[in-house]
């Protein structure tokens, strides 16, 4: 199912879809659009898969009482260092 939306693209996307349209690639410049989406969806879908595992991870430290002490990168160093 589509949905129709209103967006503002680059001058550089609607001359791209206008040349999809025009070479037979594409119905329309939003079946274009839709087909330059398709192509790099896959990024994308990775890309914010990384940022949910991330901010559930985060979460799941906040939820178990972690804290993060500032500043205390240094001793954490000068402890792995020591342990070698």
């Amino acid at each position: 199912m589509s949905t129709p939306i209103t967006i503002k693209v680059r001058k550089e996307v609607l001359e791209l879809a206008e040349k999809m349209v025009g070479y037979g690639i594409a119905r329309s410049r939003s079946h274009a659009i839709n087909l330059m989406i398709e192509k790099g969806l896959e990024k994308a879908v990775d890309e914010v898969r990384f940022w949910e595992d991330l901010h559930t991870g985060v979460e799941r430290l906040r939820r178990s009482g972690y804290r993060i002490r500032h500043g205390g990168l240094g001793e954490i160093l000068r402890e792995g260092r020591a342990e070698r």
